[in-house]
C-alpha cells in the first residue's frame, strides 16, 4: 500500500514539474499591429482580440503608431520581436516596406499573420481577410450607383496610397463601373487616415467639379470625412457620399441624408478571428480548403482559401437607415 501511495506521489510530482509548464506554454502572446491606433475601426478590432484572448486563454497585445506611419509600424513590430511574442498579426501600411521586418520575425520562430489588409505574401503564414476584395469593391460601387440613380460624375477619396486592401477595392470598383455606362469617375485623391484631411480634400473636389454627384470614401476615416464635406457644403440631396466605414462614424450622416448606405463587416469579429486563427495555428493545426470553421464568439462561419493562405470572415455588409442603429462599433 505504501509503495502504491509512493507511486501516486511520484506521478503528481511529475505532473507539477513537467506537465504544467507545457500547459502554461499554450497561453500564447499574440500581438496585433494596426495601421494606427486610436480610430474606431481598429478600436473595434482591439475589442474583438481582447475578447478572444479572454475566451481562449493567453495574452493579447495591441500596439501600433498613432498615425499611419510606415517607419513607426516597422519599429513597433521590431519591439514585439524583441519581446519574444508567439505571433504577430499586422495590417500593413505599406506591404513592400513591411516585408523585411516580418521576415525577421519568422526567422525568430514567430508566427506571422496579416489581418484587415494583406502584405508580405511570401512571408506571412495566413491572411485573415474581412471579405473577398471583389465583393467589397462591387458592393461599394453598386451602393453608389443606386444612390446616384445610375448616372453622373463621382470621385474617390482613398487613404494611404500604398494600402493594398484599398487599392484592390478600387480596382474592383472600376471593374464594376463598366456596368454603369452613364457614370464617370473624375479623379482619385488621398487623405491618409485623417478625417479632417478627408473633409478638406472632398471640399476641394466639390469646388473643382461642379457636376459632381457622388463621392466614395474608401476607408473608415475618409468615408465620414467626405460625408461631412457634403454636409458642410450644403450639398445634401445633390451629392451623395458612401464608402467603407463604421456605423458609429457614419450614423449622423445617414440620419441627415448625406449618406444613403455604406459598406463594412463586423470589425469586432475580425479582431476575434485574428486571435483565434493565430492560436489555432500555434496549437499545431492546419486550415483546409473550403471548410467552414465554427468559431465560438463570432457570427459567421469563416472559410479558408488554400491557394492564397487566406481565412475569410464572410461577405460584406450594407448599412443604411434600417440597421445603422443596431451596431455600436
Amino acid at each position: 500500500m505504501k509503495k502504491y501511495r509512493f507511486s501516486i506521489v511520484l506521478a503528481l510530482v511529475f505532473l507539477l514539474v513537467f506537465a504544467l509548464p507545457v500547459f502554461a506554454q499554450e497561453k500564447y502572446k499574440i500581438a496585433f499591429v494596426p495601421k494606427l491606433v486610436g480610430i474606431p475601426y481598429f478600436n473595434a478590432m482591439e475589442e474583438g482580440g481582447k475578447k478572444a484572448a479572454e475566451d481562449l486563454g493567453g495574452e493579447f497585445i495591441y500596439t501600433g503608431p498613432v498615425t499611419a506611419d510606415v517607419a513607426k509600424q516597422i519599429e513597433t513590430i521590431d519591439n514585439l520581436i524583441t519581446q519574444g511574442v508567439d505571433a504577430i498579426a499586422v495590417a500593413p501600411n505599406d506591404p513592400a516596406a513591411i516585408t523585411p521586418v516580418l521576415e525577421k520575425a519568422k526567422e525568430k520562430g514567430i508566427l506571422v499573420l496579416t489581418s484587415d489588409t494583406d502584405g508580405a505574401q511570401e512571408v506571412r503564414d495566413l491572411f485573415v481577410n474581412q471579405a473577398i476584395e471583389k465583393e467589397i469593391g462591387y458592393t461599394t460601387m453598386d451602393e453608389l450607383a443606386k444612390a446616384m440613380d445610375y448616372e453622373g460624375e463621382f470621385a474617390i477619396v482613398s487613404c494611404g496610397p500604398t494600402a493594398w486592401n484599398l487599392n484592390t477595392w478600387i480596382l474592383y470598383e472600376l471593374e464594376r463601373l463598366a456596368e454603369y455606362p452613364d457614370m464617370e469617375l473624375v479623379t482619385i485623391r488621398y487623405a491618409e487616415e485623417d478625417v479632417q484631411l478627408a473633409i478638406n480634400v472632398a471640399l476641394d473636389l466639390i469646388n473643382a467639379f461642379p457636376n459632381l454627384k457622388g463621392i466614395i470614401g474608401q476607408c473608415s476615416t475618409s468615408a465620414p470625412g467626405v460625408a461631412e464635406a457634403v454636409t458642410q457644403a450644403g450639398k445634401i440631396g445633390e451629392i451623395v457620399a458612401t464608402g467603407v466605414s463604421v456605423p458609429s462614424m457614419m450614423r449622423p450622416y445617414v440620419k441627415n441624408g448625406a449618406v444613403k448606405s455604406f459598406v463594412l463587416w463586423n470589425p469586432v469579429d475580425l479582431g476575434y478571428l485574428t486571435v483565434w486563427a493565430a492560436k489555432y495555428l500555434l496549437d499545431g493545426n492546419q486550415f483546409e480548403e473550403g471548410i467552414e470553421y465554427e468559431v465560438p464568439g463570432i457570427s459567421t462561419k469563416p472559410r479558408y482559401a488554400a491557394e492564397s493562405k487566406m481565412l475569410i470572415l464572410g461577405p460584406p455588409m450594407v448599412f443604411d437607415a434600417s440597421n445603422v442603429d443596431d451596431f455600436d462599433f
